[in-house]
């Protein structure tokens, strides 16, 4: 049953990978400025950093990885962010715990950063694929 579930969604997984892969890219690069250019705390440039990317993301797994345009997009919204409230905190409690691990700097900030992303990616694609864009059934009115 799990093999043939990642066997008919293999494909949509890449996909939600490689958008995540770049929703990460613009995560990084929004942590980063707000941190080291801005200055301000690595609480507010993580929070900074994941409202940027979480927009990007919303539009690009909507339009792109799951194709879900068609559907009310109020709902597919209230559920994202649900299912993103849930990963974030995931991924906040993970970089949370991974810098004080590590300890501070560019580096060690970053893997954190980086840590807690790996960890909220499987909450998310699940939530996206199972809930938030799921393909509603066609009603049968021959029944």
């Amino acid at each position: 049953m799990i093999i043939q579930f990642i066997k008919n969604h293999f494909i949509k997984f890449i996909i939600f990978s490689i958008v995540g892969g770049s929703s990460a890219l613009v995560h990084m690069i929004f942590f980063n400025v707000f941190r080291f250019w801005i200055e301000v705390s690595f609480i507010l440039a993580l929070f900074f950093g994941t409202f940027i990317s979480i927009i990007y993301n919303f539009s690009m797994n909507r339009n792109v990885t799951f194709s879900a345009r068609g559907h009310p997009v109020k709902k597919q919204i209230v559920r994202f962010f649900i299912v993103y409230i849930i990963a974030i905190s995931v991924n906040f409690m993970t970089a949370l715990i991974l810098k004080n691990l590590f300890g501070t700097g560019m580096l060690q900030e970053n893997i954190a950063a980086i840590g807690g992303i790996a960890m909220s990616i499987p909450i998310s694609f699940l939530g996206s694929l199972l809930w938030v864009f799921k393909k509603d059934k066609p009603i049968n009115h021959n029944s």
